[in-house]
C-alpha cells in the first residue's frame, strides 16, 4: 500500500472520529436547515452518519432521532413562516419553492392535509411548500406537528437503516459503503424528483384546461 493511500485512509479516521464526535448536533443541524433550504443534504447527513455508527462511532438510533427531531424542528419553522402571513422571508422561501409548487401544495393540504404532510417529507421539491402551506391554510399545530413527527420518523429510519446495513456489508471497505449507500439515495431521490415533475406537469395542465360546458 502506497504512502499516498495510508494517508488517505488516516484522513479518513480522522474525519470519521471528528463526525462521531459532533455527528448527533451536526445531523440535527443540517437536516433542520434542510426543512427550510431544500439544499442542504439532510438526507446525506442521516445516511453518512449511520454508516459511521455501523462501525461503532455512534448509536443508530441516536442518528435516527437526530434526523427525526431535525426534521421536525426545520418542517416546523416553514410552517409557521406560512402562518405569519406575507414577508420577506416568506416571499423568499415563495419564490424558491416557485409559484406552481405552492399552488400545487394548497391542493393537496385542502384535499388531505394530514396524508401529505406525512409524504411531505418524502418529496423536497414539494416539502416546503406543503409545510407553508399548512400554516397558511390554518391547520392547527398540534395536528401538524403529530403527522409531521410521523412522517420525519419514517424518514429519517429509512435513512438511517439504509447507510447502517451498507456499513455493516462493506464492513472492510467503509468509503465502499458510503459510496453504495450514497447511490441508492441518489437514484430513489432522481425517481422521486422525476415522478414529482410529472405530477406537477398533470396538475399545471389540469389547471389550465378549460372548464367543460
Amino acid at each position: 500500500m502506497s504512502l499516498v493511500t495510508l494517508a488517505a485512509f488516516g484522513q479518513l479516521s480522522t474525519l470519521a472520529d471528528r463526525a462521531a464526535e459532533y455527528g448527533f448536533l451536526a445531523v440535527l443541524a443540517v437536516v433542520a436547515g434542510d426543512g427550510v433550504f431544500p439544499v442542504l443534504p439532510g438526507e446525506t447527513a442521516i445516511v453518512a452518519a449511520a454508516v459511521l455508527a455501523s462501525t461503532g462511532k455512534g448509536s443508530l438510533w441516536l442518528v435516527i432521532a437526530a434526523g427525526a427531531i431535525g426534521a421536525v424542528l426545520g418542517d416546523s419553522t416553514a410552517y409557521w413562516i406560512g402562518r405569519a402571513g406575507q414577508g420577506p422571508i416568506r416571499g423568499f422561501l415563495s419564490r424558491l419553492a416557485g409559484a406552481h409548487r405552492i399552488e400545487a401544495a394548497e391542493r393537496m393540504v385542502g384535499r388531505n392535509g394530514a396524508a401529505f404532510v406525512v409524504a411531505g417529507r418524502f418529496l423536497p421539491g414539494l416539502r416546503i411548500a406543503i409545510n407553508m402551506a399548512c400554516g397558511a391554510g390554518h391547520m392547527t399545530y398540534p395536528r401538524f406537528l403529530a403527522f409531521d413527527s410521523l412522517g420525519a420518523t419514517i424518514w429519517s429510519s429509512q435513512a438511517g437503516l439504509l447507510g447502517y446495513f451498507a456499513g455493516k456489508a462493506f464492513a472492510d471497505q467503509i468509503w465502499v459503503a458510503f459510496v453504495v449507500a450514497f447511490t441508492i439515495t441518489g437514484i430513489v431521490a432522481l425517481v422521486i424528483t422525476l415522478r414529482e415533475r410529472r405530477y406537477m406537469a398533470r396538475q399545471r395542465t389540469t389547471s389550465t384546461e378549460p372548464p367543460s360546458s
